[in-house]
């Protein structure tokens, strides 16, 4: 398993499944839109349509994974997904290894049922009646390629509604003034992996400050999605109302998954995030409408702890952003997530995730990487990339203005880290660094706000707080 394919958020799939620059042009719709008998869902770009008169069906662009949608008559759930399915493929003869009730953002609850073919492939057939008829949605891949398109599927299931009903996906802050920014397409990243990002640039001549948006960990769309929220669209919509440019852009791993954990090459830590940052940042110097003198890089997560590597290898860049950026070796973080999570769900076996930290903790205290990991040398070498960049030493060696944000509800990225940051850069007068009370990792005020936040809080629907973005945006302005 290549766990650079895979967030580090454990228990955000949403519905728990177990298992070079181009001149801008006018920014096309993201996704088609597929309009069945009472039902439209979002068609992911890329994906081939299949699709017949009474069933919608698409395959994405490996062919290793099938989404089917249909609408048939039924009284009860469970049996008529199973019909359905058998009416998808009437070979069909597989156990039902679980049925659960999945509330989704919106208030609109599902049923799923999942079976498993003895090739090892999963179905997830996930339906809800509404008078009479059940709508059903199909999804047919492996356990390693459903981690990998999950958010590509999520994209679908959340903006699945039926006749009548307004998806949650295409809300917008009510910070955000769609009359004061325009949205254009580029590509940035090299001639081998390019990659679909959208530059949304203030009304005006400019040129304009510009806010690149980095990514967290896992195959992360240009939105950052997760679950119904949008946190870079957010920070997108939320700045360029106020002057500043930002753009953000398809992850490597998004759009190249399957083909990375296949290449001849070891794909590394500056192949995950490093190198296409600095191709955005290349790619922004080209365009008349950006202030090349004032490029900042914001990083959220793993694009935190990044970031500084990012401006180590360009000095050009006016500043960092750090979103709940952790300094921590990343062992020590990743144990103490799945310890935390594993006390909210104590009948919960992790013993095979912690085998995780266990290998890169021992990496860190001198084992070699192609030991640890013997049976999977591309692993192996991914690891040895991201143990070689000390984060607190490339700080220590930068002299740039750095804004540093930190939600104190984060379970992931803790408070903890934000002491670290404290003491590299408290004392420097270009750092400014600030936490807020309310606020979770993806700096929005979900869940139960007296208290750590958890996994369950991402199902609720929310923006990035408009306090952060008003922070960001007069740190930028005021450089």
């Amino acid at each position: 398993m290549h766990w650079k394919l895979i967030a580090w958020w454990i228990g955000l799939l949403l519905l728990a499944l177990p298992i070079g620059a181009q001149e801008p042009t006018p920014e096309p719709t993201p996704n088609a839109l597929y309009s069945g008998e009472g039902f439209s869902f979002p068609i992911p770009p890329g994906w081939t349509d299949q699709s017949t008169p009474t069933l919608a069906h698409f395959t994405n662009p490996a062919g290793t994974a099938d989404v089917y949608a249909l609408a048939i008559p039924a009284d009860e759930i469970q049996a008529g997904i199973d019909a359905a399915i058998a009416g998808i493929d009437p070979t069909f003869n597989a156990p039902r290894l679980q049925s659960s009730e999945v509330p989704l953002p919106g208030g609109v609850t599902w049923t799923q049922n999942v079976y498993a073919l003895p090739d090892g492939t999963l179905i997830v057939g996930i339906g809800r009646i509404r008078d009479g008829v059940l709508y059903v949605v199909v999804i047919r891949a492996s356990q390693v390629v459903l981690q990998i398109e999950t958010p590509t599927l999520n994209e679908i299931l959340l903006g699945y509604t039926l006749a009548g009903e307004v998806s949650v996906l295409d809300r917008i802050p009510e910070y955000a003034d769609p009359t004061t920014y325009t949205e254009q397409s580029l590509t940035i990243g090299s001639d081998e992996w390019p990659l679909p990002a959208t530059l949304t640039l203030p009304v005006g001549e400019g040129p304009f400050p510009v806010v690149i948006l980095v990514h967290g960990s896992g195959p992360q769309d240009r939105d950052q999605t997760i679950g119904a929220n949008k946190p870079f669209r957010d920070l997108a919509f939320g700045l360029a109302t106020q002057g500043i440019a930002v753009l953000r852009y398809e992850k490597r791993t998004f759009v190249y998954g399957a083909e990375l954990t296949q290449g001849p090459t070891p794909f590394t830590l500056d192949d995950e995030t490093t190198s296409d940052a600095l191709a955005a940042v290349a790619a922004l110097r080209e365009i008349d409408t950006i202030d090349s003198d004032r490029i900042f890089v914001l990083g959220h997560s793993m694009g935190g702890t990044v970031a500084p590597r990012i401006a180590q290898q360009d000095p050009d860049i006016a500043g960092l952003i750090i979103l709940a950026g952790s300094l921590r070796p990343f062992d020590v973080v990743l144990r103490e997530q799945y310890t935390y999570i594993g006390q909210l769900n104590p009948g919960v076996d992790l013993s095979a995730f912690m085998r995780l930290p266990d290998q890169l903790q021992a990496i860190r205290e001198g084992q070699d990487p192609f030991v640890v990991f013997q049976d999977d040398p591309s692993e192996a070498a991914y690891w040895a990339s991201f143990y070689a960049y000390d984060p607190s030493a490339t700080v220590q060696a930068l002299d740039l203005p750095m804004l540093i944000l930190q939600g104190e509800r984060d379970y992931q990225v803790t408070m903890e880290d934000f002491s670290l940051w404290s003491q590299l850069v408290g004392d420097r007068e270009n750092a400014t660094l600030k936490s807020y009370p309310d606020l979770q990792h993806t700096f929005m005020a979900l869940g139960d706000l007296t208290r750590l936040s958890t996994p369950a809080d991402y199902n609720e629907v929310g923006s990035v707080s408009v306090e952060v973005v008003d922070d960001i945006a007069a740190w930028v302005l005021g450089q």
